[in-house]
């Protein structure tokens, strides 16, 4: 090996070790970033959820904002490594916008959940604590985020809605209003007096006390809505507090029954008359 050689082994040897050198100190300096970065974004996002500010703004707003807040920041940080590490910013916008359009392709579904969840922020059809029915699902909304909303049904089980079903389908929110109407049907035979049987479901009703809260301002009806094929339709109409609807659906249902068994009120199976004609 020659003198020339031997100085071009050598140099190549340095630039070869301080490339090295000098990736791993970029290297470790990036892992520490992430790491770092991450533990930041999800410590502000704690506080955002604790903090005083946030006990001013709505809880479906809030859980929007925070879901969306942690993605936006966790992006940027990981955009500020790459450039860190010499990745061209136009190459990585060219990167990005090649790769937002094939994302965007292949999750439509994951985008126009996006899109409806920035729906539900703006137009707010319903709010976290609102009883809603979607999807043939119901129960209490618990959490609005970025592409789903959580419900928790009423025997205690998480349903996890797509925020683009929420906006395309018919929903249902119970809690939008702070009163509602028990509509209630019950039969009694055509043998039985009407007066008296409209008379037994009012005062079954008056014995509720949720059912009377609101009688002074909308009174309590009683009325017939049909001669059925074996029986006659009775129709109960009760406004009540949006909170007592069930307590007095429930408990109409069960003091009806035993109010028609003490007064000898009949509820007929469903019959049919059948007339025998002799030809002889």
């Amino acid at each position: 090996m020659n003198f020339f050689e031997k100085i071009f082994n050598e140099q190549l040897i340095a630039n070869f070790l301080s490339f090295i050198s000098n990736a791993g100190i970029k290297l470790i300096v990036s892992v520490i970033i992430f790491f770092v970065g991450f533990k930041l974004v999800n410590v502000l996002v704690k506080k955002m959820t604790k903090g005083k500010l946030a006990d001013k703004i709505d809880g479906s707003v809030k859980s929007f904002l925070v879901s969306f807040l942690s993605i936006a920041l966790k992006a940027i940080i990981l955009v500020t490594i790459a450039a860190y590490l010499g990745v061209p910013m136009s190459s990585m916008v060219a990167v990005v916008a090649s790769a937002g359009v094939a994302i965007g392709l292949a999750l439509q579904g994951g985008l126009s959940n996006i899109a409806s969840g920035i729906m539900i922020v703006i137009f707010r059809p319903f709010k976290v604590g609102d009883f809603i029915e979607n999807a043939g699902f119901t129960g209490t909304v618990v959490d609005i985020t970025l592409f789903t909303t959580t419900l928790a049904t009423p025997d205690n089980k998480n349903v996890i809605i797509p925020n683009s079903s929420l906006t395309s389908q018919t929903l249902v929110n119970y809690s939008a209003e702070k009163t509602r109407r028990v509509d209630l049907d019950y039969t009694a035979s055509y043998d039985n007096d009407v007066d008296k049987v409209k008379a037994i479901l009012l005062e079954t009703a008056k014995s509720i006390p949720e059912a009377c809260k609101l009688e002074n301002e909308k009174p309590i009806e009683v009325m017939v809505v049909a001669h059925a094929d074996s029986a006659i339709q009775y129709r109960i109409r009760i406004w009540c507090e949006a909170a007592d609807y069930w307590t007095i659906a429930f408990g109409m249902n069960e003091n009806v029954k035993k109010a028609f068994d003490r007064e000898g009120i009949e509820i007929p199976y469903p019959q049919m008359d059948v007339h025998v004609i002799d030809n002889k």
